[in-house]
């Protein structure tokens, strides 16, 4: 309750604005996931629980709302774990005229000033590992984690998808039939090898195209995104 309450008003008084945007939508998007599906019965048509909250708040900046957020409920009909639960409350925000690098300053400095407040100190002990937030937090490509604790590097392979598969499963990394592209090889080897190791406070950045629909196009490089994902005791947290 604290933390929800800090954040909405950290975010309100940077001039964000707080935006209700639908849960039952005509199309689930926003997201990869499974959405929930149920059935309006006056219109007769089915209906998507929300994945994300991302498409209507990216309409609300296209609209001439500069900076805005939503903290409400997600449902993805997919998996449960210790990491995973069908509905669950997140915070998407939006600034327009900004960048992924803008962006990771801002979710830093919110984290710190949130954990700051409710924990009154910026290292913590977590499941008996002590976690420093007060340094500056890691930013590092997937592909340069994926090498530094596997040894694969993926610009060696050169586009080849049978000579990159090979090399995966050399390092015993399961591969589904799903997994058609390099891209999508490298991010199960860092979800099946990396992920679990990431401790400390660290953004992975440059995630492939063929799992970020929605992300900005690297201007270097064709097949990577600017996207970043924040990963804590390893665990993505934002």
């Amino acid at each position: 309750a604290k933390c929800i309450s800090f954040i909405r008003k950290w975010l309100d008084n940077r001039n964000f604005l707080e935006i209700e945007t639908p849960i039952l939508q005509s199309e689930a998007g926003g997201a990869e996931a499974r959405p929930f599906i149920t059935h309006h019965n006056t219109l007769d048509i089915p209906l998507y629980l929300r994945i994300a909250t991302e498409l209507h708040l990216k309409r609300m900046v296209v609209g001439g709302f500069q900076k805005v957020y939503e903290m409400g409920r997600i449902f993805r009909n997919e998996g449960i774990s210790t990491k995973h639960n069908p509905e669950f409350t997140s915070v998407e925000i939006y600034q327009a005229f900004s960048n992924y690098v803008d962006m990771m300053d801002l979710t830093e400095e919110l984290i710190k000033d949130t954990l700051s407040h409710i924990c009154g100190s910026l290292v913590i002990n977590y499941q008996n590992k002590e976690i420093d937030f007060s340094k500056p937090w890691a930013r590092i490509s997937m592909k340069n984690l994926v090498k530094k604790y596997t040894g694969i590097n993926f610009d060696s392979f050169d586009g080849d998808f049978q000579v990159a598969k090979i090399a995966v499963q050399s390092i015993d990394v399961e591969i589904s039939t799903k997994v058609n592209s390099i891209g999508r090889l490298l991010n199960e080897v860092f979800e099946q090898k990396v992920e679990s190791q990431l401790i400390q406070p660290t953004f992975v950045i440059d995630y492939p195209v063929e799992i970020s629909p929605l992300a900005r196009p690297h201007l270097d490089n064709k097949e990577m995104v600017q996207r970043f994902e924040l990963f804590i005791f390893g665990r993505e947290l934002a």
